[in-house]
């Protein structure tokens, strides 16, 4: 019985001797790890400032899937402690607001900006230091950079053919001009204080009351729609004219060197005195020509340039070429749509009574599909409009020192400059974001910028 109780004994000992053995192969006794995780922007946004503080910052174990999370301090720190080893998903996303956005990079965005960024299975068997890099998409848009409306001298300059308007790609990410639509406004042309309030059809501010256009059903047809005096769309097959971050368009009046003088369509010499006064236009992006309308007499200074595009005409707007309002009496445009203008509905302005054929109406452009609105005036304040735009467009409006046929033109300014590329101010108020060039600049160099 005793010699039982030593056989018994003994193999008890054996057996907890090889559950000790088992356990020392399985995980109980690995040694768990630290991971830090290093955060950092891309040059561009580094440059601006962004915080990284607050970052979400998650691993996720790819064989048991537990996660865990934690926000990154103020030097773009984190640390994961007593974590076990294995194949991690290591992400990070950081959210700054519209407004924090703005105001550090000069835009005028609307929604806030998502930075994200991602390192797949990594083999963590030790303790580990890790770097992500936070990257978004694209920021910001194309506006409008510079409009030359004034034209220049009508005795020694080319009065107003010589006119352009430039757009810009203020974005990180390349852009395509590609059905482009771009046109004018229409408003109230006369002065705010010959308005006549007591006719019934004009806002508070002096601007149309477009409620009361015949056919007029939208309560918010002030608000939410502009109305279009001319629209033109930029062609091309959808990549066919790629704008690139900090690059620029320049639509013509008419694409020729206003430097020189030039045989216009109706055989005669188009003269310049002092070249000085305008620009060479030759080398333009696009062009207006109406010249090939069969409803017109076009303008004799309105050639057509072969080697440079011609925007599709939707609607002239009645004129004999692209003439923007010298006097600064004027609004443009920019946008694009999923679906053609051209089904969009038309009304004749608050004061027309009756519509007869010869009544000019406007395509109603939704605002929700605007990219960007400049609005003009006169210099003078005595003969001032109302204003053009109504301010979800263009808070504020733009207008030349020196008024019409000075040559001068309003440019946007540069907020700052971000690894060599400028990024122009987008406040949503031309009163603030533009400023004047004593001469037109279609160059696209640092002398068409203004601080």
């Amino acid at each position: 019985m005793k010699k039982n109780s030593y056989f018994l004994i003994l193999t008890l000992l054996l057996t907890v001797a090889a559950c000790k053995k088992d356990n020392t192969s399985g995980n109980s006794d690995v040694k768990p790890v630290t991971i830090n995780v290093n955060l950092s922007y891309e040059a561009e946004n580094t440059e601006l400032g962004m915080p990284l503080e607050k970052t979400q910052v998650k691993i996720t174990n790819l064989t048991t899937t537990q996660t865990y999370t934690a926000a990154a301090g103020a030097d773009g720190s984190v640390e994961f402690k007593d974590v076990a080893p294995g194949n991690y998903d290591v992400s990070a996303v950081q959210t700054i607001s519209a407004a924090d956005y703005n105001l550090k990079a000069g835009t005028n965005l609307t929604e806030a900006v998502v930075f994200n960024g991602i390192l797949s299975r990594q083999s963590i068997v030790q303790n580990s230091k890790l770097s992500i890099v936070l990257k978004t998409g694209r920021v910001g848009d194309l506006v409008i950079k510079q409009i030359y409306y004034s034209g220049s001298h009508v005795t020694n300059g080319a009065v107003f053919r010589d006119q352009f308007v430039e757009i810009y790609n203020n974005s990180n990410a390349t852009l395509y001009a590609d059905s482009l639509y771009f046109g004018q406004t229409v408003n109230v042309s006369s002065a705010l204080n010959k308005v006549d309030f007591s006719k019934g059809y004009y806002l508070s501010g002096g601007q149309y009351d477009w409620t009361k256009s015949i056919g007029m059903s939208d309560s918010k047809a002030n608000t939410d729609y502009v109305y279009m005096s001319s629209l033109f769309m930029i062609p091309g097959n959808g990549k066919q004219y790629p704008v690139l971050p900090g690059t620029s368009i320049i639509i013509a009046a008419n694409a020729m060197n206003h430097k020189i003088p030039y045989i216009g369509a109706d055989g005669k010499a188009i003269p310049i005195k002092d070249p000085s006064l305008t620009v060479d236009l030759s080398k333009a992006d696009f062009e207006v020509y109406l010249g090939n309308q069969s409803d017109i007499s076009p303008l004799a200074s309105d050639l057509d340039n072969p080697s440079v595009p011609n925007l599709t005409v939707i609607d002239r707007g009645g004129n004999r070429d692209l003439v923007i309002d010298v006097l600064g009496r004027d609004g443009l445009v920019i946008f694009k749509s999923a679906v053609d203008p051209r089904i969009w509905r038309k009304f004749a302005s608050p004061d027309v009574t009756q519509i007869i054929t010869t009544t000019k109406t406007y395509y109603q452009v939704p605002v929700n599909v605007l990219i960007d609105g400049v609005g003009l005036n006169h210099t003078t304040v005595n003969n001032r409009v109302p204003k053009y735009m109504n301010d979800v467009v263009d808070a504020g409006e733009t207008f030349t020192t020196k008024g019409s046929y000075s040559s001068q033109s309003v440019v946007r300014k540069t907020s700052k400059t971000v690894n060599g590329r400028v990024i122009l101010k987008d406040t949503n108020s031309s009163s603030n974001d533009f400023g004047v060039l004593n001469m037109a600049d279609a160059s696209k160099s640092a002398s068409s910028f203004i601080n």
